[in-house]
């Protein structure tokens, strides 16, 4: 109870004080102002999230090819580059 009426007391006597004094409390509004617009080009802002892609899907169509033309010509193209983004995403 004694700690409620400390703290009370205190933000009563800064209240007051600021009631009494108009121009402190627009100098430390002006302080206020001018650390908030020093401080905007130091912000770190962001507006697109950086987004990682985990999937990529591959889509084909080869009409009359059989399955061997298939692995021969387009899976065994793309899966070095797979495997070797496999290992660089791990090394990392």
């Amino acid at each position: 109870m004694e700690l409620n009426k400390k703290i009370t007391s205190g933000l009563m006597g800064v209240l007051s004080y600021f009631t009494r004094h108009k121009t402190a409390a627009n100098l430390l509004l002006l302080v206020m102002v001018i650390a908030g617009l020093s401080a905007v080009p130091k912000m770190r802002t962001q507006f697109f999230p950086d987004i990682v892609v985990e999937m990529v899907s591959v889509h084909v169509v080869w009409d009359g090819a059989g399955p061997e033309e298939v692995d021969n010509a387009i899976v065994q193209l793309i899966e070095p580059y797979q495997l070797h983004h496999k290992v660089m995403r791990e090394s990392e």
